[in-house]
């Protein structure tokens, strides 16, 4: 079936607890990503996440809350502790986060009740906490989008509060680098959007969703693999673009094989970069920095799931994966083909707009 209309079922990732995204802290999230991929609601652990545990938030995070709040969230606190643990929460921050205590998570009821009672859809809400086994457990149960963070360790005085916070941790990366590693890597494989070509991408919805800038794979992505010219029909595409965004070619190809690539290309000022090293995202992530755009701002456009994708998951892009232009490539990406079809059979959907 073709994956541009296939319709994701649930699967593995329903019931074990790898997240969608794993950050050092609450404050390392790309909430205006989730903005624009039409998140709406938030849901926060408590203890070790927004707080050492059996303490008050900070002013620090009370600041985090009230911008969540203005950019339009719904925030809540879903703690399993009592409500006087989190009551100061609600102290703090009035009717601009709700709270909910008890929640026996990794159970599923109560959440449920939680979005009920927030108006919320699970696709639109987001589950942030530090326990892969509790709070990433029960998310993904319940069809929500899950960020794992490290327990929260700032500031923590007391040892006993400190050593729970390292065995949290050391928790999550041991199942990490045992069982957990291989959905890891294949979720980092999953695109947020798949099309047929590159003529079919909604660039129209790009630029409102106020995308800056698009990076195209070359090889099968915007022509045959080894071709050293670009079509007529890809140059007059790339001038209809060049008028909203700005565009990157990032290969993997040798930058010799693109000397005429640049020629066709310098009347619309677009980059071409060779030994990309994709998927490893270090040489993207540089050449991004001197257009000056945050990677919230950056479409990723490649016909590989283990090259392209993953390097445009990891640099925080939204990615977008094309169906490659010829059969003919490299012995090495058939075989990364074969994986590619077992992987979109298993994937989880990722948000898009």
């Amino acid at each position: 079936m073709n994956p541009t209309t296939e319709k994701f079922k649930k699967n593995i990732y329903n019931i074990i607890p790898v997240p969608y995204e794993h950050h050092p802290t609450i404050f390392d999230i790309d909430y205006l990503k989730l903005k624009k991929l039409g998140f709406n609601t938030l849901l926060f652990d408590y203890d070790f996440t927004l707080a050492p545990w059996k303490q008050p938030i900070d002013n620090k995070t009370v600041d985090l809350f009230k911008k969540l709040y203005e950019m339009g969230f719904k925030i809540a606190v879903v703690s399993n502790g009592p409500e006087k643990r989190i009551k100061n929460v609600k102290e703090k921050m009035r009717e601009k986060v709700k709270i909910y205590w008890k929640m026996k998570k990794p159970f599923s009821e109560k959440i449920k009740k939680v979005l009920e009672d927030l108006d919320s859809r699970p696709k639109n809400t987001v589950l942030i906490g530090d326990l892969f086994f509790t709070d990433i457990l029960v998310g993904n149960k319940n069809g929500l989008y899950t960020i794992l963070v490290n327990p929260y360790t700032y500031e923590i005085d007391s040892f006993y509060k400190k050593i729970a916070a390292i065995v949290s941790k050391s928790l999550y990366f041991i199942f990490f680098y045992t069982f957990g590693w291989l959905f890891r890597v294949m979720d980092l494989a999953v695109p947020n959007e798949f099309a047929e070509t590159i003529f079919d991408i909604d660039y129209k919805k790009l630029k409102q969703k106020d995308y800056k800038l698009l990076i195209f794979d070359f090889d099968n992505t915007l022509t045959t693999w080894r071709s050293e010219k670009l079509p007529d029909d890809i140059i007059e595409l790339f001038g209809e673009l060049s008028k909203d965004f700005k565009i990157m070619i990032a290969s993997n190809g040798k930058e010799y094989r693109f000397d005429n690539i640049k020629k066709q290309l310098e009347m619309y000022n677009i980059k071409v970069m060779g030994y990309s090293l994709k998927p490893l995202p270090f040489r993207i992530k540089k050449r991004v920095q001197e257009f000056n755009i945050e990677s919230t701002h950056v479409v990723l456009i490649g016909d590989q799931l283990f090259t392209d994708i993953i390097a445009g998951n990891k640099n925080g892009f939204y990615t977008i994966k094309v169906e490659p232009i010829s059969s003919r490539e490299r012995f090495f990406t058939k075989i990364l083909r074969f994986f590619e079809k077992i992987s979109i059979k298993t994937m989880r959907e990722k948000p898009k707009f």
